[in-house]
């Protein structure tokens, strides 16, 4: 990864490793009593977009978890009747040293740096069943989607050092729906999708899974993208978060 000196870039980057759906886990029949279930996962998330400079990014997977020192992500849900309420949370604490050059005024500049970056990104909502079929569930959804960062930043460049830490946060009302259809007694498809704004000038995401079904526990093997167009979020204009994902989900 070639080291980008705003402190933002860097921090999003990071973020991309631990960002994950709120997944549309197996979905038992209404039921007037509380059903819950949460997921452990992994998302194998490649970043990319556009900087406000026309510069494209682009950062895989391997090179996030290199520089990755501790994640903490989960998902958890609880249905009763028609209504569900759900959240997906994920903690992360990245540390990443890098080098480049840039241009100024003529003059190839070389600049060595550090980033050391904690994040959080959330998830949570509330759906509502609108349908009850052989086989397929589907609720409508509303919520909030949470993005904060907390970085701090050493630069070096022509004998000068530079130390700055910042944080920042940035928060978007989205709409969707979720829901799931049997391919028979153990399989099924799962989906989920979403749009929205706020501080945000749009944010959308979608998923799908193929899941199996065990007697206590589902494995979920899905693909899931997410973006963001922002309005005033550092140096990017569009930011997206894509690849495939793997889940245990429990019910209890």
């Amino acid at each position: 990864m070639s080291f980008n000196t705003s402190r933002r870039t860097s921090a999003l980057a990071a973020i991309a490793l631990m960002a994950a759906p709120v997944s549309a886990s197996a979905q038992d029949a209404i039921s007037d009593s509380w059903q819950w279930g949460a997921e452990l996962y992994f998302w194998g998330a490649s970043l990319g977009g556009d900087t406000t400079t026309g510069a494209d990014i682009d950062m895989g997977i391997d090179k996030i978890i290199e520089d990755l020192n501790f994640g903490l992500m989960g998902t958890i849900a609880a249905q009763k009747d028609r209504w569900t309420v759900f959240g997906d949370f994920i903690y992360l604490d990245v540390e990443d040293k890098g080098s480049t050059t840039v241009d100024v005024l003529g003059f190839d500049v070389d600049i060595d740096g550090k980033v050391d970056l904690r994040g959080f990104i959330s998830t949570a909502g509330v759906g509502y069943r609108v349908y009850e079929g052989p086989g397929t569930q589907l609720d409508l959804t509303g919520g909030l989607r949470y993005l904060w960062l907390d970085s701090t930043i050493e630069l070096s460049a022509l004998g000068v050092d530079v130390n700055e830490e910042d944080s920042g946060s940035n928060i978007d009302a989205v709409v969707g729906f979720r829901g799931q259809s049997d391919i028979n007694e153990n399989w099924y498809l799962s989906y989920y999708g979403d749009v929205g704004t706020g501080e945000s000038d749009l944010t959308w995401q979608a998923a799908a899974a193929i899941n199996y079904r065990f007697e206590k526990v589902d494995v979920a093997l899905g693909y899931r993208y997410l973006d963001w167009q922002f309005d005033d979020f550092g140096p990017f204009d569009d930011l997206n978060l894509s690849g495939a994902f793997l889940g245990v989900k429990f019910r209890f």
